[in-house]
C-alpha cells in the first residue's frame, strides 16, 4: 500500500484543487503530444494524470515553462536501489529515501536548451544525483534495456 499515492488519487477524484488539476492536465497534454510511443504507450490519460500528481506530491518532478506558461519539458524520477527494476513504476511502490540509486524516468523536452535547463534544475533539486547510481530504461528494437549512467552524463548534456 502506498499512502501518498492514495492521497493523490483522492485529491484528483475530489477535484477541489482546480488550479493544480488544470496544471496537471497541461502536463498530461504535453506528455501525450511529445511521447514517442516508447514510454507511456497505452497509458490512459487518467493514469498519466495520477503519475504526474504523484511525482508532484513526492517532489520528484521538474518542469520547464516559457514566459507564456507553455510547457517545454519535464522530468520525473524515483529514489530506489541499484538492484531494483522498473516494476516499481507499474506497482506504484513508494520511493526508498535511503536507496543508493536514482531511476530517471519520463524525460521529455522540446529543445536542447530546455533539456539543459531541466538538467540544471534536476541537479539543483536533487543534488544527490551526483553521488548515487543513475539508472534508466531505453527502448531498443522494441525491447526495454536497462541503462546505467554516470553523473558525467550531466556534464555532457550541459556542454552540448
Amino acid at each position: 500500500m502506498n499512502p501518498l499515492l492514495q492521497s493523490v488519487q483522492i485529491a484528483l477524484q475530489n477535484a477541489e484543487q482546480k488550479q493544480a488539476i488544470d496544471f496537471i492536465n497541461k502536463v498530461v497534454d504535453f506528455c501525450i503530444e511529445h511521447e514517442n510511443g516508447k514510454v507511456l504507450s497505452g497509458w490512459p490519460e487518467d493514469r498519466i494524470q495520477l503519475l504526474i500528481g504523484y511525482h508532484m506530491a513526492k517532489d520528484t518532478f521538474i518542469v520547464e515553462r516559457d514566459a507564456e506558461g507553455n510547457i517545454g519539458g519535464l522530468g520525473m524520477w524515483y529514489n530506489c536501489n541499484e538492484d531494483d527494476d522498473e516494476s516499481f513504476i507499474e506497482n506504484w511502490t513508494a520511493d526508498d529515501p535511503d536507496g543508493n540509486a536514482i531511476f530517471m524516468a519520463f524525460l521529455f523536452s522540446n529543445t536542447t536548451e530546455t533539456f539543459k535547463r531541466l538538467t540544471r534544475n534536476f541537479i539543483n533539486k536533487c543534488p544527490e544525483v551526483m553521488q548515487k547510481k543513475l539508472l534508466g530504461i531505453r527502448r531498443r528494437r522494441g525491447s526495454a534495456v536497462r541503462v546505467e549512467y554516470s553523473p558525467k552524463v550531466f556534464k555532457k548534456v550541459l556542454t552540448i
